[in-house]
């Protein structure tokens, strides 16, 4: 009996049963070798108290707005720590917000930030770990909200988490080798979306510093995904990477492969080799250029990626195409993440790494910033699909002013059979997102600043079978300004309003809010 047990297990299963108990000892290990691992830690806590009237709490359509008083009280902390062998950084907030004018509503919202790595075997064996708790709008069909102050039906809270244990080593200097399993899940609290979980393995070997003008690199990846309520998702890839140095500041740079997917195709079959060609050029230490070219199953590829950093300045823009799923971009970091972004930008004028994230942090919180500059929204969707994406970043900065402009465009094409989660948008649709942000924050003394923020974010379908979905448009206009004043060395505020104004050619998708908000913050 039990050999027929364990014949009827797949590999990841071993591999699961394996994990887990690996996880509880180490975990076990780093819990009480605190002291071995020298790390120094630092607990912040914090209390946010803000006071909005909205005149359509609701963002109901045009002559049936309904009017608010929204109390929020917020409690928070970070922690920190920092060693040799452990880095670790959490932030969480519980958003506790009350409604009067309807129906004396009530609501809490939970949001977190965390994320591990801890070096269990010194250069050897590693453990990685992220945690996150978000609200996410469900479609760019429905009622954008870009805060949890409004009640809308077109939000979700979205939980992901992941743990991986790698071994990682270099050997001399000829290569480095990694292999690494990583089991993950995201939960959603819509019932539109399916939960997931999934376990993937992968290895990678690369050249060492020995290979002067030619490096290379094998990569393999396997993940299978387990939905609650779908059949499972299978994927599988083998790359080969090589490299030509020309000369210090230039690469030529080609990879080739194949990859095998499991989803039902409504076009091309997603198994296939693929190949890119392209070159890396960095003429200076703040300057990095990387185009790549080739090809894939569903056809031609293209990636590009441009940064460029000045002494008050910061200039990114990339595009980049990719087979995913709602899942694994929930998944991703946001790769126009603000604080990175505002991090370059400040590198030169405060070169001290914790003053210049307390100076980032500052700065978001008072203009208003979400964690990742203006992006597509992640239609949630249990389908594969292709997306297709441009994003471009300009920030300067000044002895007073600071500016940062962000635009993008994106589409996304289902590549799979299946039910759009987001009905809304319709089975089987391509869908196109373009979108612009800029903000300007003025620093009138040394205590008291001001912003001024404008959005504009356009979403429509294109190219579906369903023709009373041909052309639908939804057009969102959000527009921003705030004062902020530090009263005490812990105490700051912030009196903030806004307008957002959305445009449909959806029947009930037209609607309009004003909004002023009070805001008490309050550090220890």
């Amino acid at each position: 009996m039990v050999a027929t047990t364990a014949e009827n297990l797949s590999v990841f299963k071993y591999v699961r049963i394996v994990t887990y108990s690996v996880v509880f000892i180490t975990s076990f290990f780093v819990l009480t070798a605190v002291n071995a691992i020298a790390a120094d830690w630092k607990l912040v806590p914090s209390i946010n108290l803000t006071e909005t009237y909205s005149d359509n709490v609701k963002l109901a359509v045009n002559g049936a707005e309904q009017s608010a008083y929204i109390t929020q009280f917020s409690p928070s902390f970070s922690v920190t720590a920092s060693g040799q062998r452990l880095k670790l950084q959490a932030n969480y907030v519980m958003q506790n917000s009350y409604y009067s004018g309807i129906n004396n509503e009530a609501k809490t919202n939970h949001l977190l930030q965390a994320n591990a790595n801890a070096s269990l075997i010194q250069d050897l064996f590693f453990l990685e770990g992220n945690a996150n708790i978000t609200q996410q709008n469900l479609s760019p069909f429905g009622q954008v909200v870009e805060n949890n102050f409004n009640l809308s039906n077109n939000r979700a809270e979205v939980k992901t988490y992941s743990i991986s244990p790698y071994f990682s080593s270099k050997f001399n200097n000829n290569f480095t080798g990694e292999l690494r399993y990583v089991h993950d899940s995201v939960v959603s609290g819509s019932l539109l979306s399916s939960n997931s979980q999934s376990d993937s393995l992968r290895f990678g070997l690369s050249s060492g510093s020995a290979f002067k003008t030619v490096n290379w690199g094998l990569n393999y990846s396997h993940q299978n995904v387990h939905y609650d309520n779908l059949a499972p998702l299978t994927t599988e890839m083998t790359t080969v990477r090589l490299g030509y140095q020309i000369s210090p500041l230039f690469r030529l740079t080609s990879t080739s492969g194949y990859e095998k997917n499991s989803y039902v195709t409504l076009g091309e079959k997603p198994p296939g080799y693929f190949w890119t060609a392209g070159f890396a050029w960095a003429p200076t230490q703040r300057t990095n250029l990387i185009f790549n070219t080739g090809q894939r199953f569903y056809g031609k590829t293209h990636a590009l990626t441009f940064s460029h950093r000045g002494r008050m300045s910061v200039f990114s823009v990339g595009y980049n195409e990719d087979v995913t799923t709602t899942r694994g971009q929930f998944l991703i970091p946001a790769t126009n993440n603000t604080s990175a972004f505002l991090n370059q930008l400040w590198q030169s004028t405060i070169p001290d790494a914790t003053n210049r994230q307390q100076a980032v942090d500052n700065f978001i919180r008072d203009s208003g910033l979400p964690s990742a500059l203006a992006q597509p929204i992640n239609t949630f969707t249990n389908q594969v699909f292709l997306q297709r994406g441009m994003q471009g970043s300009i920030a300067l900065s000044g002895v007073q002013n600071t500016i940062v402009f962000n635009l993008f465009n994106s589409t996304r094409e289902p590549l799979s059979a299946g039910l759009e989660a987001a009905a809304i948008s319709g089975p089987l649709s391509k869908d196109r997102q373009i979108g612009v942000n800029a903000l300007w924050s003025w620093q009138l003394s040394p205590r008291t600043n001001t912003s001024v923020s404008a959005t504009y974010t356009e979403a429509k379908i294109i190219n579906t079978k369903e023709s009373t979905l041909n052309g639908v448009k939804n057009i969102t206009k959000n527009l921003r300004a705030s004062i902020s004043r530090q009263l005490q060395p812990k105490l700051k505020a912030t009196l903030e309003v806004r307008h957002v104004q959305t445009d449909s050619t959806l029947v009930f998708g037209n609607y309009h809010e004003n909004a002023i908000t009070l805001f008490l913050f309050l550090g220890f």
